[in-house]
């Protein structure tokens, strides 16, 4: 039997009083959207990606934070871990809807990986003690609010010139996920207060896999696009490769200090700023 983490009265929030979680319900049409709908066939693939490995992750984001709400006593914790659970609902929705394009444009491995996924992360929670498995909604969350950031900031990068449904649905999920990126972070400290754990759990864990998972899946479509039969092709996908890898793979070593917390403040003025030019979507 697993231990049972006790309840604890040190939680502490540590999203700033300005930024408030804030579930929301915009519609996205996504029938007119090409498969290469960023700037170029190896932006848009990783992107596609991503996508197929987000429903699974996010569900277990919010089965995790719910598995441990008792566990939490601050209001204001518990209020975030509510809006949370709200907004990966409908982040997990939308990207459902994606797939389900994708699945159509002629990807017979995307149901396979699915199914692999799902028995993955569910035998990792299966055989994690309590620590390990708080550990993985952090170490999810660690990933799509450094994606986020890196979409946000680096918009031309990813989408050039290109504007369609599925970029404002990108920008729309990354907004919400700078929104609660500390959320599950702090539900894990106030819990677990080795929080080096998970810093073990990303570099040992989550980094590798997330790795094999997304460029995998990327390398796949490019390869079932015939992009990657073509030799000029090579380039600029290694290019786009070692561009995109340190969104990826840096940062782990952070959470082995204790006084870390996730919002600082230029990440404060890339989400106000990016909310703001996004606001005719999200009204």
């Amino acid at each position: 039997m697993k231990k049972r983490i006790p309840q604890t009265k040190t939680a502490h929030s540590s999203t700033p009083e300005n930024i408030a979680i804030e579930p929301r319900r915009p519609e996205f049409d996504f029938s007119g959207v090409d498969k290469y709908w960023l700037k170029d066939p190896f932006t848009s693939q990783f992107m596609n990606a991503l996508s197929i490995v987000v429903p699974v992750s996010e569900r277990t984001v919010i089965d995790i934070v719910r598995k441990y709400a008792d566990n939490i006593t601050e209001p204001k914790l518990i209020r975030e871990m509510d809006a949370l659970i709200r907004q990966e609902g409908r982040h997990t929705l939308m990207h459902l809807r994606c797939n389900e394009l994708l699945k159509k444009c002629g990807y017979p491995a995307i149901r396979p990986f699915e199914r692999f996924q799902k028995f993955f992360v569910g035998k990792m929670r299966k055989i994690s003690p309590p620590a390990w498995e708080l550990a993985m909604p952090a170490a999810f969350e660690h990933f799509t609010s450094a994606i986020s950031r890196d979409f946000i900031v680096n918009n031309r990068f990813w989408a050039g010139d290109q504007s369609n449904a599925a970029i404002d649905f990108t920008r729309w999920h990354a907004l919400e996920e700078l929104e609660h990126q500390a959320v599950c972070f702090d539900v894990f400290a106030a819990l677990e207060k080795r929080t080096w754990l998970l810093t073990l759990a990303l570099i040992f864990i989550w980094m590798p896999a997330t790795l094999i998972s997304v460029y995998g899946m990327q390398f796949y479509f490019l390869l079932k696009d015939g992009i990657l039969l073509k030799r000029k092709n090579w380039g600029p996908y290694l290019k786009f490769v070692f561009q995109s890898l340190p969104m990826l793979t840096r940062g782990a070593l952070k959470y082995i200090d204790k006084a870390f917390r996730p919002w600082n403040p230029k990440d404060i003025q890339i989400y106000q700023a990016h909310k703001q030019e996004i606001r005719h979507i999200l009204s």
